[in-house]
């Protein structure tokens, strides 16, 4: 590792520790160097600042970055950030310093075909069995299963699909080395084994109302859909399918009994219009119908986003807002979209980490480099 290398990763893994809560004043202009906007969902300036991993945090960001990297690798943790292989570029976890992985680091990989589901901790009978069978039916389709770290809806969804065969990523609210609930341990155990688990925050970090929120934000904007299996109306899942709305994915709801208060936040969902009626995996599928359609050209549409950096003397790092370019293959639209950000403005180095959405709905996270 380089020590620039070293010196990105440890300021990204000490920013983390913030995530949820508002920066530290004299953070702010760290985390704009590095491209990550402090007045969003990463770090609501309107909330109390989070701080609380357990640690006596150094008053140098070098050395608290250095202190929770060891920790991290003491506990089995891989940090991901931009520009690593697995980064899922061009999905929600663009904004956040970086993730926190155990399991398969490929977290690009996982998400390339992935669909969230998600619900109350509670539930009922026939919550369980919607979910059970939503979540085999998806994960037989190919589709990788994303969830909650929590129990009701999205551990039987998890269950599921890790019955089918297939690999699952759990997301939770807490950093990786925290304990969770008794009824988890062996699920989490798993999916780490076969699949991933990942958080936004670094190790010592417990639950909490914020991070909560966090989580539920990743798990709407990071797969193409999102499915809500029973939801109260003060459901934490109502926040997941408003992130997936905000960011462009589809959101369908399971409905229930009209008597019944535990999907009265799914009917509210499909009330007003924000989800779509589903009640088999082909109606999530069908759903997922994709907006870039072939034209009969040997070229189609692909929807393009994720991070740039360059150096102009400085190195710089930023966001690009969703575009669309037209292209032969996910590689050819990645090239594209790079020559789109830096023709007017070449650099003799520059990278552009691209999430590229193609025909079909399928996902890629691609690298593009010069120099």
């Amino acid at each position: 590792m380089s020590s620039d290398d070293h010196v990105f990763r440890s300021v990204r893994a000490a920013l983390s520790l913030y995530v949820g809560g508002a920066l530290p004043d004299d953070l702010r202009g760290t985390a704009e160097v590095h491209g990550l906007p402090t007045d969003g969902w990463v770090f609501p300036p309107d909330s109390a600042t989070i701080s609380d991993a357990g640690i006596d945090p150094p008053t140098d960001l070098l050395a608290l970055g250095g202190l929770l990297l060891d920790q991290a690798r003491q506990a089995g943790i891989t940090q991901l950030v931009p520009g690593d292989p697995g980064w899922p570029a061009g999905t929600g976890c663009d904004p956040l310093p970086c993730l926190w992985v155990i399991g398969d680091a490929d977290v690009a990989g996982l998400l390339r075909e992935a669909i969230t589901v998600t619900g109350t901790p509670g539930g009922t009978a026939y919550g369980k069995q919607a979910a059970t069978g939503l979540a085999y039916a998806l994960a037989t389709y190919g589709w990788t299963v994303t969830a909650g770290a929590a129990t009701g809806t999205d551990a039987h969804a998890a269950l599921a699909a890790r019955a089918a065969g297939r690999p699952v990523l759990l997301v939770v609210a807490n950093g990786l080395d925290q304990s969770y609930p008794a009824e988890l341990t062996g699920l989490l155990a798993d999916v780490a084994e076969h699949g991933a688990v990942v958080s936004a925050f670094p190790p010592g970090c417990p639950r909490s109302r914020a991070r909560w929120a966090v989580q539920e934000r990743l798990l709407g904007s990071i797969t193409r859909a999102t499915v809500v299996v029973e939801a109260m109306v003060t459901s934490r899942a109502l926040l997941t399918a408003q992130a997936a709305t905000q960011t462009g994915r589809i959101v369908c709801a399971v409905p229930g009994p009209i008597t019944s208060a535990w999907s009265a936040g799914c009917h509210q969902l499909i009330a007003d219009g924000t989800a779509r009626l589903v009640a088999l995996a082909a109606d999530v599928i069908a759903a997922i119908d994709p907006p870039l359609v072939p034209d009969g050209s040997e070229q189609s549409l692909f929807q393009i986003t994720g991070t740039a950096s360059w150096d102009d003397g400085r190195w710089r790092t930023r966001h690009m807002p969703e575009f669309l370019v037209r292209a032969a293959s996910h590689r050819d639209a990645a090239d594209r979209g790079f020559e789109v950000i830096f023709a007017t403005n070449p650099h003799a180095y520059a990278t552009f980490d691209a999430g590229v959405v193609g025909p079909g709905g399928v996902y890629e996270a691609i690298q593009v480099t010069t120099g």
